[in-house]
């Protein structure tokens, strides 16, 4: 009965022991997705060029409706390729 109980006990700290080593590898995974240095970094060249765009065509104005397409656009566009990215995942 002593054994039964002592081995049941290794079980269960063992079980606590890959469940937190899970824990732990998703915190991981999950700090590193949400890196935003890191993204800005892997995206820069890709944020200087749309800055240059836009900052080209807020410079010699544009029409109000290229102004709103951008308000709506930019938005729908960051939630899509969350959602891209999420789904490749």
């Amino acid at each position: 009965m002593g054994d039964e109980k002592q081995q049941l006990d290794q079980t269960i700290v063992s079980a606590r022991d890959r469940v937190g080593d899970r824990i732990d590898e998703l915190d991981r995974h999950i700090r590193k997705q949400l890196d935003v240095k890191s993204i800005a970094s892997e995206h820069a060249t890709e944020l200087v060029a749309g800055g240059a765009v836009v900052g080209f065509l807020v410079g010699f104005g544009f029409p109000k409706v290229v102004k709103r397409l951008l308000q709506i656009g930019i938005p729908v566009a960051v939630v899509a390729m969350q959602v891209k990215k999420r789904m490749g995942s």
